[in-house]
């Protein structure tokens, strides 16, 4: 190889590697002028600021979580939680304090055992007082609630051996000391499914005409296994079927008006009437 030669080689790979140092150089400065143009001073505070706000409503939230359920324990077992006023609606024959009774719904109480425990409640009345036909209980403030109660009217009462009850319109018997209200049920002791029976007949009919019967006196025959007799407030005397009166009463009135005098009014079989004297019972 000749000198010429052997210095022309050397001059190309000088040139090469002065290129490629070039470039080097170039891609160098091109990434000091990119990290350059980044403003690290700047964004670094923002960065700070967003990852101590993200932090801050992490701690907010729990804080708050924690609070709420702090408050609501503190609330459970406060005065602030019992029950302050109890009113109670549509009652008519029973005292508040008897439906206050039967419901377990008294001042003093928990309210929030009272709210969330309401239908509960209501249904435990009815098995504990059979004269509340039905209870609803709710919320009127944070510390009242409201019962109302539609009752099962009283269609008077009856004397099984020496017990007095309260008969029901829906009959059930509830054992009493009060004297004898409404329509006296006699006769009965023994027939207590009888009773009950003609309780639900008499209870089914309209009050004007309820109200007009004096006694229900339960006196069957051979040729009339089933027949009561009703003794009414006007002075009229009914003969009925213990298994359908609900449904002949209803004829009552008309007949009752039709009649010149006081006298037997037959429902046993059909409807007729005819004056006492005129015919025997």
């Amino acid at each position: 190889m000749t000198r010429d030669h052997y210095v022309s080689e050397h001059q190309r790979y000088a040139e090469r590697l002065a290129k490629l140092e070039e470039r080097s150089r170039q891609a160098h400065q091109k990434a000091q002028q990119k990290q350059a143009k980044r403003p690290i001073g700047k964004k670094l505070p923002r960065l700070r600021h967003h990852h101590y706000r993200k932090n801050g409503e992490r701690v907010f939230k729990l804080v708050l979580l924690f609070g709420v359920v702090l408050f609501l324990m503190l609330y459970i077992i406060s005065p602030l939680s019992k029950l302050r006023s109890v009113k109670v609606t549509g009652a008519k024959e029973l005292t508040a304090a008897k439906i206050e009774k039967a419901t377990k719904v008294y001042p003093g109480r928990f309210i929030w055992g009272v709210y969330f425990n309401r239908q509960r409640l209501c249904q435990q009345a009815r098995v504990t007082q059979p004269r509340i036909a039905s209870a609803k209980i709710k919320l009127t403030g944070p510390q009242s609630v409201m019962i109302t109660v539609k009752e099962n009217p009283l269609v008077g009462t009856a004397k099984l051996g020496t017990h007095q009850y309260a008969v029901l319109a829906n009959g059930h018997l509830q054992e009493t000391t009060v004297e004898s209200t409404g329509i006296d049920y006699q006769q009965f002791s023994g027939h207590r499914t009888d009773l009950k029976l003609v309780a639900r007949q008499i209870g089914s009919l309209k009050p004007a005409i309820r109200n007009g019967i004096s006694a229900v006196v339960y006196q069957p025959t051979k040729q009339m296994p089933d027949r009561i007799i009703l003794y009414m407030r006007d002075g009229n005397t009914v003969l009925a079927n213990k298994e359908t009166v609900g449904e002949k009463m209803a004829y009552y009135p008309g007949i009752a008006a039709n009649m010149k005098k006081n006298g037997v009014i037959d429902l046993q079989v059909g409807a007729f009437s005819y004056d006492y004297g005129s015919k025997d019972k």
